[in-house]
């Protein structure tokens, strides 16, 4: 697909100079967004230029960015931060069956569909094309592809059993990594949210152990993404929060690589920003209008 064909009209790349940069970190580029959408800090909400958050996103050995699934804006906003990217990342996309190598880009004749069918992605469940601005994206400017995502018969006996059910080449990253109090209220709100107060209490212990065997295959993926240069994680915004998800598993993975967390959050309906609390997990918040949804929990 032609590279124009994957942006937002009002999606402009420009360089950007005056910036000063260790040598060892190419100059960031920086990206034009539309009105309708702000970046913000996590911490104290205050603004961040589009050439910051492209600085930061160039320094950081992980960068972690989130989505709302059916949010088409941000899909497209992140297709643009990977084509602007001087450094080329390798790209783990939640999206895709895990792999211990990278997926192969597709062959001469094999139709997009046949490419994604073969590496795992499932079409009908992730809405296909809503992906395709960072899918794209990825096969075109990145340095390399790969998938994190686990099938359903490797996460049913974690939900059965627990922890001790993980595959054994996860074991030793969740057992550095233990569920402290605060990430584990955070793991069962979130359920509890995602599930509109319907979850059974006898669930939250194999619903929160799937919930960090995906973190934790995500966490891994990015370390063999990561071995040869930067390594960035496309997955939904639980995934990526720094009190529950992938950054805590990182911290004590590779101590010494640093993660940008960048979470991509909407505008409610009214037009109110995200709240302190919701901003505050992540390290910058990219603020979109809302995606005009259906009511997931209505009629439950």
């Amino acid at each position: 697909m032609p590279k124009s064909l994957r942006l937002l009209p009002t999606l402009l790349l420009a360089a950007c100079g005056g910036h000063t940069m260790t040598p060892a970190v190419p100059a960031a580029a920086s990206i034009v967004l539309p009105d309708s959408v702000v970046v913000l800090d996590g911490a104290t909400g205050a603004s961040v230029t589009t050439a910051e958050l492209m600085r930061r996103v160039a320094a950081a050995d992980f960068v972690l960015l989130g989505e709302y699934h059916d949010n088409a804006i941000a899909h497209r906003l992140r297709g643009v931060m990977i084509a602007a990217s001087a450094r080329h990342p390798g790209v783990v996309f939640e999206q895709f069956a895990q792999s211990s190598s990278p997926i192969p880009l597709p062959a001469a004749g094999e139709s997009r569909e046949e490419w994604l069918d073969h590496h795992g992605f499932d079409r009908k469940g992730w809405k296909w094309p809503l992906h395709e601005p960072v899918v794209e994206a990825a096969i075109s400017d990145a340095r390399s592809l790969w998938g994190s995502g686990l099938s359903r018969d490797t996460v049913r006996p974690v939900v059965m059993k627990g922890l001790d059910a993980a595959p054994t080449w996860l074991q030793g990253l969740l057992k550095r990594s233990p569920l402290d109090s605060v990430a584990q209220a955070a793991i069962d709100k979130e359920l509890l949210d995602g599930h509109c107060g319907k979850l059974p209490e006898m669930m939250y212990p194999g619903m929160r152990a799937a919930q960090q065997v995906r973190d934790a295959s995500m966490a891994q993926t990015l370390l063999l993404a990561g071995a040869t240069g930067p390594a960035w994680l496309i997955a939904g915004n639980g995934h990526v929060r720094s009190d529950m998800g992938v950054p805590r598993l990182l911290k004590n993975a590779a101590p010494k690589k640093s993660v940008l967390v960048v979470g991509f959050l909407e505008r409610d309906t009214a037009g109110v920003m995200p709240t302190a609390a919701e901003r505050r997990v992540y390290g910058l918040v990219v603020v979109t209008p809302a995606t005009v949804r259906d009511d997931p929990c209505a009629g439950m």
